[in-house]
C-alpha cells in the first residue's frame, strides 16, 4: 500500500513539472506588452493622458481588436503609460494604431527581434510617443489642479502622521475634566450637584441654610 502511494505521488510530480512550465510558456506567448512616455511637441512629459487602441475603420487591424479594443492606459503623474495586450504568434508584422487625444500612432508587431527568433523578450517593447500639438488649455489646467491635489494631499497626510492620534491617558483625562467640570462634591454626602442647585440642596436635605459655593468651586 505504502509503496503504491509513493508511485502515485511521484507520477504525479512528473506531470506538474510538465504542465507548469507549459502553461507559463503559453502565457508569455499571448501577452504583447507596450510601454513608454507620452511627450509634449518639446519633449516633457505629458501627465494623465489616456493611451488607447484605435479600432476605427483603417486603424488597428481588425483581427486585433477583438481581445484588444477597450484596453488602455493612463499617463499618471509620471508620464508613463504601459499596454499589455493579447498577441498570438501569428499576429507579427501586423499594425496597432494608438491614439492620444486625437494625436494616431503606428506601432507594427515585431515578434521576432533582431535574430529573428520569437522569443519572450521580444514581447515587452518600449515606444514613446511624442505628440505634434499640445492637447489645449483644459488638460493643462486639469492637469495643474490634479498636480497641486497630489502636493496638498501628501503634505496633510504628512502633518496627520506627524501629529499622531492623542493617547488613550490624554483622551481620558480630558473627557473626564469635561463630564465632572460642571458639577461640584457636597461637603455633607457624596451627592454631585450642580453649582445652580446646591443651595437647595443643602437646606433640603442639611438644613443648612445661606450655603455658598467655596470659591474653589465656583
Amino acid at each position: 500500500m505504502m509503496r503504491s502511494n509513493i508511485l502515485v505521488l511521484v507520477l504525479a510530480a512528473i506531470l506538474l513539472s510538465g504542465v507548469i512550465p507549459a502553461q507559463a510558456e503559453h502565457e508569455w506567448e499571448h501577452r504583447y506588452v507596450i510601454e513608454g512616455k507620452v511627450l509634449s511637441p518639446d519633449g516633457e512629459v505629458m501627465r494623465w493622458m489616456t493611451v488607447e487602441i484605435d479600432c476605427s475603420e483603417d486603424a488597428t487591424d481588425s483581427s486585433l481588436c477583438g481581445n484588444n479594443k477597450e484596453r488602455d492606459d493612463s499617463t499618471g503623474f509620471s508620464g508613463n503609460y504601459e499596454l499589455i495586450l493579447h498577441i498570438h504568434s501569428g499576429d507579427h508584422g501586423m499594425k496597432i494604431v494608438l491614439d492620444v487625444d486625437g494625436q494616431k500612432f503606428e506601432h507594427i508587431i515585431d515578434l521576432q527581434g533582431a535574430d529573428g527568433q520569437p522569443e519572450e523578450a521580444d514581447r515587452y517593447v518600449t515606444d514613446d510617443l511624442q505628440l505634434d500639438s499640445d492637447p489645449g488649455f483644459f488638460h493643462t489646467l486639469a492637469a495643474s489642479f490634479l498636480l497641486v491635489a497630489l502636493i496638498v494631499g501628501s503634505i496633510a497626510g504628512l502633518v496627520v502622521k506627524m501629529r499622531g492620534p492623542k493617547s488613550s491617558t490624554e483622551s481620558r483625562s480630558t473627557k473626564s475634566r469635561s463630564s465632572s467640570g460642571d458639577f461640584i462634591d457636597c461637603p455633607h454626602c457624596s451627592a454631585r450637584l450642580k453649582p445652580r442647585n446646591a443651595e437647595a440642596h443643602m437646606l433640603k436635605i442639611h438644613h443648612v441654610r445661606g450655603y455658598e459655593i467655596p470659591e474653589e468651586d465656583a
